[in-house]
């Protein structure tokens, strides 16, 4: 049986397998076609992912607070030595002055370490593992949970997702065409959440759906599909208006949806192994 896109993430042992032949324009058309939720891409992290993080963490934890310890205890040492040496000469040398600069550093420079633990424990969480492409122009992005692990899935419409303007996906290189040698991944933004929750980290060792990084570049990054489909033949990306993507969403909103076994959608299948 023919299918389009990508597997479910809970079923292991398949693959995809996109012609190269079939226009890009073909491809979006099948996927806003589409009547029903369609993941577009899964990414699963290893688990050195998370073991790595936390001893990470932990390690700068460690080093955080035994420095802030030393480091006040230290500052202490100091305080009561010159409070019973001979009165400073200058009223800055003043024995208080000089703990409260010294404890302020020590706090200061353990803060650092502290960051970093945090950040360890923080990045991985906003790993995205799965994208999904809803009917009506709406976007389901999952992650997985800080400490329990378990998934976070959110939908957002597609205009508040953006990709970085200045990071494309698809770079031509690669199977998917998404290999880069600048960077392992790339960030989407959520335009209208809090900063600590709108970032979603995503690998570009994913499987996108088709094989296609373009596909994310059309969705979040307003490229237009027309400039996408002759990537190889002209650097230009300038907008289309008669291939835009949100004028394909519209125009697939007021018709009656495609059959799943187009003829143009049945050369991007996914085969068992």
């Amino acid at each position: 049986m023919l299918r389009l896109g990508l597997p479910r993430a809970r079923i292991p042992g398949s693959r995809f397998y996109a012609v190269s032949k079939v226009p890009f324009s073909a491809k979006i058309a099948a996927l806003v076609a589409k009547t029903g939720p369609e993941q577009i891409y899964v990414y699963t992290p290893s688990r050195l992912v998370k073991l790595g993080s936390w001893t990470l963490a932990g390690v700068f934890a460690v080093y955080g607070v035994s420095f802030a310890d030393w480091s006040l205890s230290s500052a202490l040492e100091l305080y009561h030595e010159e409070r019973s040496s001979a009165p400073p000469e200058s009223w800055w040398k003043h024995p208080t002055l000089l703990l409260l600069a010294r404890t302020a550093g020590s706090l200061l420079l353990s803060i650092i370490p502290l960051t970093l633990s945090a950040l360890a424990i923080y990045v991985p969480s906003r790993i995205a593992t799965g994208v999904t492409y809803l009917p009506n122009g709406a976007c389901q992005l999952t992650r997985r949970a800080m400490f329990s692990g378990k998934p976070v899935s959110r939908i957002r419409p597609l205009n508040t997702i953006v990709r970085n303007q200045k990071t494309k996906v698809y770079t031509g290189v690669g199977p998917q065409g998404t290999e880069d040698k600048g960077s392992f991944a790339f960030l989407l933004t959520d335009t209208q959440r809090p900063s600590w929750d709108r970032f979603y980290v995503v690998n570009r060792s994913g499987k996108f759906w088709g094989q296609d990084g373009r596909v994310f570049d059309a969705l979040f990054g307003g490229d237009s599909v027309k400039s996408l489909e002759r990537f190889s033949e002209a650097s230009s990306t300038s907008v289309d208006d008669s291939n835009s993507l949100q004028k394909l969403i519209l125009e697939q909103q007021g018709r009656p949806k495609l059959n799943e076994h187009s003829i143009k959608a049945k050369d991007i299948v996914m085969k068992r192994k």
